[in-house]
This record gives C-alpha cells, sequence and structure tokens, in this order.
C-alpha cells in the first residue's frame, strides 16, 4: 500500500491532510487503482494519482474538503477538460475518494502496516457509498477485523477480501444494497537481497527502496556492508555470503541479485541462490564468465540445466546499459517487470542460444 507509513505519522502527528485514494478505474488512465495523493491543508502534496490536471483537481477539492470536513467519491474523465490540456486525453475515468479526516482510517491503516511488518496477509477495504458508513475503512485480517465492523458485515467482508488476496489485485464491488467497497490486497513487501555490496549494490539499493522493495544487502566486507552506506536498506549483513545467504529466508517475494566483487563469490551466491523458492535470481557478469561458472555446476551435480534456465544472467534489461548507474537502472528494471508478471520467455532462449555457443548441454547428461 503506497504511502502508508507518511499517513499514519502525519495522523498520529494530527497534520491535517486529505488521504486521496484512486479507487476505481475504466479504460486508459496514468495511474492504476491504490495510487494515493495525501494533500496538507498547506497545499504540500505527497504521492501521486497521476499528474496532470486531474491531479490539480483532485488537490483543489481536498484542500475544499479539509474546509468542509467532508468525505466523497468524485469520477474524472480523462477525455475532457482536466485532461486536454496537460496532454491526459487517455480516454478512461478514474474514481476518487477524498478523505479529510484521515483519522477515522488511523486504525485500520496500523493495522495494515502490521500485517506487512509480520509478513502477513490482509486486505484493506473502504466503503466508498453507503450512507452513514462512507468513508469507513477496515483491515480484514484472517480472523480479525479492525476496527469492528457491523455485525451483518463481517461475513462479506472476509469475502471480499480473500477473492482480493487470491487474484492479487484491487476489486471494486457491491458489498450489499447501497454498500459499495474498494478492496486493496495487503501483501508483504517484495524483499529483495543484493548479495555484495559494491558499486552497483550501492547504485540500485535507493531505487529499489523507492521502487516498493524491502532491501536486505550481504557482504563479507563490514565497511562496505553498513547503514551509513545503504541507508535505505531494512538490514546489512556481514558475513561469509554464501552462509549468510543460506541462513536467509525466502519465498515466492524474495528478489536475489547477485553482484560480488568477484567470480568465485557470485559462483558461490548462484549454488545457493539456486535451491532458494525466490521469484527472481540473477547474476551479473560476461556470457564466458556465466558459462564458465554453469559448466563448473553442472560438471559437479549442483545444478540442472531448468534450475539455471531460470536465472537471469547476465541480469538486467538489455539497454545498452554501461554506467554503474545505468545497469542500476536496468537490473531495477527486470525486477519490476518480473513483479508485474511482463516479463516471460526470455530467460529459456538466452539459456538455449549459450548452450548452442559453448556446447554446456552435454554436461548435464
Amino acid at each position: 500500500m503506497e504511502s502508508l507509513a507518511l499517513s499514519i505519522s502525519l495522523a498520529q502527528n494530527d497534520t491535517p491532510h486529505a488521504h486521496c485514494v484512486l479507487v476505481r478505474k475504466s479504460g486508459s488512465a496514468p495511474q492504476s487503482p491504490g495510487a494515493r495523493l495525501l494533500v496538507q491543508r498547506d497545499g504540500v502534496m505527497h504521492g501521486t494519482i497521476g499528474g496532470g490536471c486531474v491531479e490539480m483537481e483532485v488537490r483543489r477539492l481536498a484542500l475544499n474538503a479539509l474546509r468542509n470536513g467532508k468525505a466523497q467519491l468524485h469520477v474524472f474523465r480523462m477525455d475532457d477538460d482536466y485532461g486536454y490540456d496537460d496532454g491526459l486525453i487517455c480516454g478512461g475515468r478514474v474514481w476518487v475518494f477524498i478523505q479529510p479526516e484521515p483519522k477515522r482510517w488511523l486504525t485500520s491503516l496500523q493495522a495494515a502496516q502490521r500485517l506487512q511488518d509480520a509478513g502477513e496477509k490482509g486486505a484493506w477495504v473502504l466503503v466508498t457509498q453507503g450512507h452513514e458508513h462512507s468513508g469507513d475503512a477496515f483491515c480484514v485480517a484472517e480472523e480479525d477485523i479492525t476496527p469492528e465492523p457491523p455485525e451483518e458485515w463481517r461475513e462479506a467482508l472476509q469475502e471480499v477480501s480473500r477473492r482480493a488476496l487470491q487474484q492479487d489485485k484491487t476489486l471494486y464491488t457491491s458489498l450489499r444494497e447501497g454498500i459499495e467497497v474498494y478492496i486493496e490486497p495487503v501483501q508483504p513487501q517484495p524483499v529483495l537481497v543484493l548479495v555484495g555490496a559494491g558499486h552497483i549494490a550501492h547504485a540500485l539499493a535507493p531505487m529499489a527502496s523507492a521502487a516498493g522493495f524491502d532491501v536486505l544487502v550481504i557482504d563479507d566486507r563490514p565497511s562496505f556492508a553498513n547503514s551509513e552506506r545503504f541507508p535505505t536498506a531494512s538490514r546489512c549483513i556481514v558475513g561469509d555470503i554464501a552462509q549468510s545467504l543460506q541462513e536467509l529466508p525466502a519465498d515466492s517475494r524474495t528478489y536475489i541479485v547477485i553482484v560480488t566483487r568477484g567470480h568465485r563469490h557470485d559462483a558461490d551466491a548462484l549454488r545457493v541462490a539456486l535451491h532458494k523458492p525466490a521469484a527472481y535470481v540473477g547474476m551479473i557478469g560476461s556470457k564466458r564468465k556465466i558459462t564458465v561458472i554453469y559448466r563448473d555446476l553442472l560438471q559437479r551435480g549442483e545444478a540442472t540445466l531448468e534450475q539455471l534456465a531460470n536465472v537471469h544472467a547476465p541480469l538486467g534489461l538489455d539497454i545498452g546499459a554501461e554506467t554503474v548507474g545505468e545497469i542500476a537502472v536496468s537490473i531495477l528494471a527486470e525486477l519490476v517487470a518480473v513483479r508485474r508478471g511482463k516479463l516471460s520467455g526470455r530467460i529459456n532462449t538466452q539459456i538455449a542460444s549459450m548452450m548452442s555457443l559453448y556446447d554446456i548441454s552435454n554436461l548435464s547428461q
């Protein structure tokens, strides 16, 4: 959930602001449901719901709402006067809910934050239309709903939350007659494990944090893996690289990027990473270096072609990157593409090409 920590902080500190959530869209639009914009009374904005004239209109309405205290759902067309001046003539429509009393959401947002921090799943549900309940919000966990909803809503809230989690996407639906709700899955943050704390990891870490990854750094050099060099990382682990990676839990929301200082460390880390149930394993290096590592793993019986076919190596999208910053951008682009389900078919083709060039296929037989 975007802007979650900031919204909680502003509400706890009694900073007057309106919390604006894009809850629904039809057709083409710059942002998708879940985008958030926080508008303070002095006009300062945090986050975005797409920019342009629509965002400025949302800001105006949010400032009005801060004066009159009225929470309301607004709809904007992207092919009318809101979008034309800024070129945002996407042709779609967006629905934005503006809550000028975000303390009403504080309990549910704090519950969602606790779920994320604990690595657990749930859903955040906002009542967008529902008479006296319009603007109410709930965090639905497996066995709990915070705050306590009307008893007759409980079963329906749990059902729509299960649907959103199963589909892993936001939903907009009717809870019951006259009651419309927006449902946003609450998922643990994807975890990016940077194996190696050199120049590329140093450039990649802040960008990955900004893109929503929980960044962890592993290196055997305390002068490299520390919070001073990696202020956006939630954890820096100093120790034997392969052993530290081995001891680190991983699941389908884990992304492993191997960018150590040398061939041996890369190979040792890859040997461990191949057996992790991670969403992504990538390793830096030339095709020649990668092939040498693959050959060694196959000869030792420590990897199969099927496992190696799932490794992104050389890692990063091919954008012609040369500098450290460009390489970091290419890696982050690939991570986001995998996270959003936009990257498929590339890796098997790549390893097939390498097998042909270097004849490593026979080594697995």
